[in-house]
């Protein structure tokens, strides 16, 4: 008789996810964990961040004092060159409000518009 078997939910691989990459699944719990995430886009998807995530940190523990102060530079770096980015978009928004609004101004004033001022 053919056993039946055993299908996961998306929340059953999402917690299992760790139990996976670190090998302690028996082999039936691999097969229906592999099964579910060949056939789900989102487990897969969350599987392979988790990993890359797992591998990164697994680097990062063999890298020297050296290359870790490299690597949170170079956080530190994209951190600031974002808020940068934020700071010059909201200035650059700024400036272009200003200016819309003096043109509207001279316009206004030059068609000869009252304010009742």
């Amino acid at each position: 008789m053919k056993q039946k078997k055993e299908k996961l939910t998306c929340m059953q691989v999402e917690h299992s996810i760790k139990e996976y990459l670190l090998n302690e699944m028996t082999l039936e719990q691999a097969d229906a964990f592999v099964r579910h995430v060949r056939q789900c886009k989102e487990c897969r998807k969350e599987l392979e961040e988790y990993y890359a995530f797992s591998s990164a940190l697994m680097q990062l523990e063999t890298m020297d004092d050296t290359e870790k102060g490299d690597f949170f530079l170079n956080v530190e770096k994209r951190l600031e060159r974002t808020e940068n980015t934020v700071l010059k978009t909201k200035k650059d928004h700024r400036r272009r409000v200003w200016s819309y609004g003096l043109i509207v101004l001279f316009i206004a004033m030059a068609m000869g518009v009252g304010f009742g001022i």
